[in-house]
Order: C-alpha cells, then structure tokens, then sequence
C-alpha cells in the first residue's frame, strides 16, 4: 500500500499502516492475522473505515479524513469495538455476588482515592442491576482483579492512547478470575478514575463496547461517568433489573465528618477532588 498520511487534529500524521494496526486491533478485520491484514486491498480498507465510522457516528466515506484521523487516536479502552467471544457463549457471571480486589496506583490521586473510584464505580453498576459487587481483602479469592502498570508487557502503552483494559465473564464460572489492567503512564483525576474503572467493569460484567454517548462507547469521554440508558438496557438483559436499591452516587454516602462507607469499610475523603 502507499505510504498515505493523514492529519489529525492534534496535528499527528497516521500512515495507511498506522490506520490499518489501529483498525485491525480494534477487531475490524475479525479473526484475520496481521500478515494477512497488511495485504488486503484499498476496497476492504475502505470498507473497514466505513465500518469504523459508523460505529462511532462519523459519515462513512471510507477515507480517513481530519476527525476520524483525530477518533483513531483519542484515550480509549484497549479492548477491540466488537466482542469477539465465540457466537452463542454466554457473556455474564452465574452469580448474583461478584467480588473484586482493587490494586491500583494511578498518578495525580492517591491510592486510597483510586480505591473509593472503584468502589462508587462499583455501587454504579449496582444500583442499575441486580448484581452485589463486593470488595475482598485478598486478590487471591477475587473474581475481578484490577491493577495498575505501563508499557507492552501489560498490554498498555506510553501516555495517551490506551487507558485501560479489562477480561470479559465469557463462559465463565464461579472459581475464575478475570484481569483489568490500568495505565500509570496516565495522568488520572478521581472523576476520571471512576469513569474509566467503571466501563471496564461494564466490560467485566459482560458488556461489550456501545455506540458514542453510552458509558461503554470504546472512547474515554469526561463528561459521562455512569452507565446510560443504552448501557443500562444491556446490562439489564444480563443481570434484570435491581431488586435492592443502592445508592447511586459515592456522595450520597458521605456525612458531615467526610468519611464514606462502602461495603462496610470507611474512607475518609481527602479534599483534593
């Protein structure tokens, strides 16, 4: 293929290799391996741009212009856009209970923060479906082990692109573990840290990526920090609807002395957020 570049807004230059790397991991060629991939032709390229842009709500033209060139390199969830788990698994724990153990060490907040993310990230998914997320005090007997590092040995990179990424309950049963794995190579803020940590345990749960303005969309938007009405139809499909309910914010649960409960362990709020 040319060696085309294309802009983005950022003023970065993708190369058709970079554009064909970035589609292919993104899960738009399905199971075909990278050697086959770099040789498909313009058309099948064209197509999978189109495919690409519909997903994420831009006029399908099949060329990477200036906004899909600029999409394509956005902070975004590491998992491809479409769930690739074989057709007719289940997707979905067995349990009503779903333990986890948080593991995290995120620069710009402090560890304890990045604990009570998880958790108000946690009580999120709970308070729209009939799921008990519980926090243990051992990732040994977790069911969701979430932890933090950088670089390819992790399935990360360097800042910007990848954020984070979490395993899928695919066939699953009740003695598995499933892996998140969360970039120190960011820059993370509390509002971000449940925002992020809450998609990948949307993924965690089940879900696979959604289209733009739900939580599960694949792109890291600041502005949407709980599961959306899409989400919440998906989830409900798995788990129906809550039959308790819980709390919908972590502020909800602070008193007057700024200690929070979850799961019956206190945080005291560091006013940093």
């Amino acid at each position: 293929m040319a060696k085309k570049r294309t802009k983005n807004t950022s003023g970065n230059v993708l190369s058709d290799t970079e554009i064909l790397k970035k589609l292919h991991n993104l899960g738009y060629f399905g199971s075909q391996s990278w050697s086959q991939v770099r040789r498909i032709s313009k058309k099948a390229l064209a197509k999978a741009i189109k495919e690409y842009q519909n997903f994420h709500g831009i006029a399908p033209t099949g060329i990477v212009e200036v906004r899909t060139a600029h999409e394509l390199s956005r902070h975004r969830c590491g998992l491809p856009d479409f769930n690739l788990s074989a057709p007719g698994e289940p997707c979905k724990w067995p349990m009503r209970k779903i333990t986890y153990y948080s593991e995290l060490n995120l620069p710009g907040i402090t560890d304890v923060q990045a604990a009570l993310a998880f958790d108000a990230a946690a009580m999120q998914w709970a308070s729209v479906c009939d799921i008990e997320p519980v926090r243990v005090d051992s990732h040994k007997i977790a069911d969701i082990y979430a932890r933090s590092g950088s670089g390819r040995s992790v399935n990360l990179d360097d800042r910007g692109g990848t954020l984070a990424w979490s395993e899928l309950p695919c066939g699953v049963h009740e003695n598995i573990q499933l892996d998140q794995m969360y970039d120190e190579a960011e820059s993370w803020s509390f509002d971000m840290a449940v925002a992020v940590i809450c998609h990948e345990l949307g993924h965690a749960l089940g879900l696979p990526h959604l289209n733009a303005g739900n939580l599960m969309a694949p792109y890291y938007d600041p502005n949407v920090t709980k599961p959306q009405e899409g989400d919440i139809d998906e989830i409900v499909k798995l788990y129906g609807a809550p039959k308790i309910v819980a709390q919908s914010s972590a502020a909800e649960a602070v008193d007057i002395s700024g200690v929070i409960t979850i799961n019956g362990k206190p945080y005291r709020l560091i006013p940093q957020f």
